[in-house]
């Protein structure tokens, strides 16, 4: 299969955005609760969709070769991350929820995916 350079750089892109998205999911999940800029009033598990949803999504659009294994990685790094949270960052603590909300935007980014990669790389 002949991939265009436009489509190589795209798909660089694409996979650029999903490590500098990893590094604020990460950076965000570490940060003690003081040290945090805003204070989350409301639910939670909406911000939790959101992040993990775009990972998956990122992740699925710019290695879809490896979707079978984001839909298992994805959910087990943001229950790896809920289990820092509650062990060693001051004023955080492990949710299940937040766990489960990991999971289901994970699952949801990847699958979107698809619909992604049509639309970025449809061929003429």
């Amino acid at each position: 299969m002949n991939i265009s350079n436009d489509r190589i750089l795209l798909m660089r892109a694409v996979q650029v955005l999903f490590f500098t998205a990893l590094a604020v999911v990460i950076f965000a999940t570490v940060l003690p609760a003081p040290a945090m800029p805003v204070q989350v009033t409301w639910n939670d598990k909406i911000l939790h969709f959101i992040a993990y949803f775009g990972l998956g999504l990122l992740g699925g659009a710019g290695w879809p070769e490896r979707r079978r294994s984001l839909l298992i990685l994805m959910p087990l790094f943001g229950l790896a991350l809920e289990f820092i949270q509650g062990g060693f960052i001051p004023g955080r603590a492990f949710d299940w929820y937040d766990a489960v909300a990991n999971a289901i935007g994970a699952y949801f980014g990847v699958m979107s995916s698809l619909l992604v990669r049509r639309l970025l790389f449809v061929t003429a």
